[in-house]
């Protein structure tokens, strides 16, 4: 098996530990004290203003690739992604009907998408990548450069990550105190690590992630 990260992790053992953990995380979810929490944070989002009006900003029709976590769906993501058409994003999906762990197939295709899509579009895609996802949007930004222009994580398992992904790609973690066994900050010195208060599974419908998103891609001195 090949190494995947700078602690010398096989496929086999990463998918191991993110086995371990998802049953572990989704146990959390599932429990009375997780539930309302993940609740209150989907509340919060529905009655802000950010996500309606995005902010009265408008985005700069680039197209933007949502990427799962582990065990996750596309289709889980479409909260995200509608929203993302509203502020005046091309969203894109992943093509992944269930998130199956790390997989050297599935980030070359996740690739191969967004490098054909670049081309298409004659400009760099954004990545946003939840957990799981956030770890293979990573992958995808170090070994494709010229076709990504912000990678944005929600959670990510840096603690494997490998290699430093170049300087002509944004990189920022947004993250809680409860991902922080993983070393979801990214270890790149022009990349920018946000904490902010919420759930795990609850980053892609937490209100202050939108609120950071609209600020990304709808301020000209913060796009690329």
């Amino acid at each position: 098996m090949r190494a995947i990260g700078p602690e010398g992790a096989s496929e086999l053992e990463f998918n191991r530990f993110i086995v371990t953990h998802g049953r572990t995380w989704r146990r959390q979810l599932n429990a009375a004290r997780e539930l309302p929490a993940l609740v209150l944070e989907f509340v919060k989002l529905l009655t802000s203003p950010i996500f309606w009006s995005a902010g009265g900003g408008r985005g700069d029709n680039h197209s933007v690739m949502v990427i799962p976590g582990y065990g996750v769906s596309d289709w889980q993501m479409s909260t995200l992604r509608n929203w993302l058409r509203r502020l005046g994003c091309q969203p894109m999906l992943s093509g992944i009907r269930t998130n199956p762990g790390w997989s050297e197939e599935l980030v070359e295709a996740l690739g191969s998408k967004v490098k054909a899509e670049a081309r298409r579009a004659g400009r760099r895609v954004t990545l946003i990548g939840h957990s799981l996802g956030g770890l293979q949007g990573r992958s995808v930004a170090l070994r494709h450069p010229d076709s990504v222009r912000h990678l944005i994580a929600l959670g990510a398992p840096f603690r494997f990550a490998s290699g430093a992904v170049s300087q002509a790609v944004a990189i920022t973690s947004l993250y809680t105190r409860f991902d922080l066994s993983f070393e979801p900050r990214a270890r790149e010195p022009h990349a920018h690590n946000i904490e902010v208060q919420g759930t795990h599974g609850g980053l892609v419908i937490n209100k202050r992630v939108y609120d950071l998103l609209a600020k990304f891609f709808c301020e000209p001195d913060l796009q690329r």
